[in-house]
């Protein structure tokens, strides 16, 4: 796919997305049924989603759902519409009412549209919100109390130099509602290894890392305010492009010297606060 026709495509996307909310209703809640619990249809979806098992390096949790249809299946190519596709991959609500908090997760990091949330540059927090925020599972997951523990779990197993995915879990972990969530060591556990993560991807020259290495400074700054560490509150009270770039994730610089110092205030910063 051309870089033209992708950006159509996910401009189609977002602009649906933001307006769809409707999940299937229509399943009967009757979780024997509901959870998939057929090995043979469950090893034949899981041929369709190697790479994210392979990226997670975790079984997929008890009852996760199977999207009837996913991308470079036969039938996926005779959806006419981006909003066929959409109306395809929501969980019905019968289903989540049977899946423990890592299963609907599951769900979220299969979804079809995942690897979008992090295709647009400095636009990663509008394209989070609009892949998720009128998705059923991601309503139900956000009501979760252990939702946050549940994606920490995921970033201390994902393989950090496989291409993409690894960046939009960084970005799920990076939402407000999940980072208070953590308590204080936790906020620090993830910190630590998402910096781990960074160095890993420097030293083999990961694909993308030049353009997504700016997910990690999101998820970093804004972990370290959401602890309410005070060096860097009282830095982003006083500093209104960096505030901008924690609530947005845009920023605007005209030098790669610019770019450099920014991030240095997330950088050091957020050394010290592991400390």
């Amino acid at each position: 796919m051309s870089n033209i026709t992708r950006n159509i495509f996910l401009f189609s996307l977002l602009c649906l997305l933001a307006v769809s909310c409707n999940i299937n209703k229509d399943v009967v809640a009757d979780c024997a049924y509901n959870c998939n619990k057929d090995a043979k249809a469950n090893a034949l979806y899981e041929s369709w989603i190697q790479d994210k098992l392979k990226c997670m390096n975790m079984a997929r949790p008890e009852c996760s759902y199977n999207y009837p249809v996913m991308p470079g299946m036969d039938e996926w190519a005779l959806f006419n519409t981006t909003q066929a596709m959409i109306d395809a991959c929501q969980v019905p609500e019968a289903v989540l009412a049977c899946q423990s908090t890592q299963a609907i997760m599951e769900a979220l990091w299969e979804y079809p549209f995942f690897a979008e949330i992090t295709f647009r540059y400095n636009h990663y927090q509008q394209d989070f919100e609009t892949v998720y925020s009128n998705n059923g599972a991601y309503k139900v997951f956000v009501t979760k109390n252990d939702a946050a523990q549940s994606i920490l779990t995921r970033l201390l197993l994902v393989d950090p130099l496989f291409p993409v995915l690894p960046h939009g879990l960084e970005l799920f972990l990076a939402q407000p509602v999940f980072l208070k969530q953590l308590s204080i060591e936790d906020k620090k556990k993830a910190v630590t290894v998402v910096f781990k993560n960074d160095s890993l991807r420097q030293i083999a020259n990961a694909y993308g890392q030049d353009v997504m290495r700016q997910v990690a400074w999101l998820f970093i700054g804004r972990t370290m305010f959401y602890a309410n560490y005070k060096p860097f509150v009282d830095l982003v009270n006083s500093n209104t492009q960096l505030k901008g770039f924690l609530d947005t994730s845009l920023l605007e610089v005209y030098s790669q010297e610019e770019y450099d110092r920014f991030f240095q205030l997330i950088i050091l910063n957020g050394q010290a606060f592991i400390k």
